[in-house]
């Protein structure tokens, strides 16, 4: 059963020593291949997080701007809106002022007085056959416009 092992896998003592330094050697490269791998994807992530919250910041700054100015045009329609208001109104005022208005009475006496001088009319047009140069009487003026 001796002869079963053979001749290239037989190990020296030093030979043992040797294949131990390069395991050792070989899981030195991994770990640190494996360090550099994990240190560079730790860098991308924080490289990525700069940059995300860059952009969000830049986000944020843009809608902001966009707020203000919306605001900023919002307040000057309100004012320029009251703002005309204010001068529409100083034009009615001013020009009620200076125009006189009847009130309410005085164009319900001044109807009353149209349809006064209106019967007298039809009247004196119903006696124009009857050849009488009566004169009209004067119109009923209760007030003066």
């Amino acid at each position: 059963m001796a002869d079963q092992h053979s001749p290239h896998k037989s190990v020296s003592p030093s030979a043992g020593h040797e294949q131990g330094q390069g395991t050792e050697r070989v899981r030195d490269v991994i770990r640190d291949g494996f360090t550099i791998m994990v240190g560079a994807a730790s860098w991308a992530f924080e490289q990525g997080d700069r940059m995300v919250d860059s952009w969000l910041q830049q986000g944020r700054e843009s809608r902001e701007q966009g707020r203000r100015r919306f605001d900023d045009i919002a307040d000057r329609t309100r004012r320029a809106r009251d703002d005309i208001g204010r001068r529409v109104q100083d034009s009615v005022r001013s020009a009620s002022s200076s125009m006189p208005l009847a009130t309410r009475d005085q164009v319900v006496q001044l109807e009353r007085q149209v349809a006064e001088l209106t019967r007298q009319i039809e009247a004196l047009r119903g006696q124009g056959g009857s050849g009488s140069s009566r004169p009209m009487p004067p119109p009923s003026v209760d007030r003066p416009v």
